[in-house]
């Protein structure tokens, strides 16, 4: 595999913003604070309220806004799309990245790679755990069934190969990040992860970036989208966490009536 030889490769970093402005601020602090600093910060808001930032960070990124609530996917694409930086680097407005996020991920991007995927920590009540970690999980097989541990913050890319694979597809929260991967490595790119590189994720009580019935839809759309990939288990799997999803929303009966009757006619085709 080729590397990327050339030291002077930019890195641009994309921030989708939703209406959560002191997460965001502590967001792009995180980038502030990394010891290889990226090209520049790209905001995209798609909240409904304006981006509010102190006088001192105004002059250090650039805001865009678009149709509010257009969503996270929309977001991450639009700020590739005005990006000058030759590499992606994605951050939703609640998370974080350790300071060395950037330098380890340069490192990677000098010895070939196109995409490196980063370890996920979660940070809960101000203490910070392990969560999921890539490492040794990237296939196609496993991404058809679960996610290994890929969110738009430990995500960067190439942006040649992040336009030439479609970017992340609208249709399909949560998915939209495995896919992206997905299609990277059906394009047979390199991709390496980085189990001690560390982005963090926050759980709080303000809401992920998408919601319950779009999570629903966009399995619903993967399952569409990636179905001559799948084998009958692997495309049960995925209507077993839509049921799930649907259980968690009290529709139990009709949903696990509706699940019954799917399961027994993919048993019926399997023998």
């Amino acid at each position: 595999m080729q590397k990327n030889n050339n030291s002077n490769l930019k890195i641009s970093c994309i921030i989708p913003a939703h209406d959560r402005n002191n997460l965001l601020l502590e967001a792009i602090g995180s980038v502030l604070s990394q010891s290889c600093q990226p090209e520049e910060i790209i905001i995209v808001n798609n909240g409904s309220a304006a981006v509010s930032l102190p006088d001192e960070i105004v002059s250090r990124v650039r805001v865009f806004d678009i149709l509010p609530h257009a969503g996270v996917a929309q977001a991450r694409n639009f700020g590739a799309s005005v990006a000058q930086g030759d590499f992606l680097a994605f951050l939703d407005d609640d998370d974080l990245w350790n300071t060395d996020y950037l330098k380890n991920v340069s490192e990677a991007i000098n010895d070939g790679a196109v995409c490196a995927i980063s370890r996920l920590d979660k940070l809960k009540n101000k203490e910070i755990s392990g969560f999921k970690n890539a490492d040794n999980k990237i296939t196609i097989k496993n991404i058809l069934i679960f996610n290994p541990g890929l969110t738009g913050s430990n995500i960067v890319v190439a942006k040649n190969i992040f336009f030439a694979v479609g970017g992340f597809d609208p249709k399909l929260p949560p998915s939209e990040d495995k896919a992206l991967i997905l299609e990277i490595l059906r394009a047979d790119k390199k991709i390496v992860t980085l189990p001690d590189n560390q982005a963090i994720i926050r759980v709080h009580n303000m809401g992920r970036l998408t919601d319950g019935d779009k999570m629903i839809s966009g399995i619903r759309q993967f399952m569409i989208k990636y179905k001559h990939l799948m084998n009958q288990q692997e495309y049960l799997f995925n209507l077993l966490k839509i049921y799930r999803y649907r259980r968690q929303q009290g529709e139990k009966k009709i949903i696990l009536l509706q699940f019954l009757v799917k399961l027994l006619y993919l048993f019926k085709k399997l023998f």
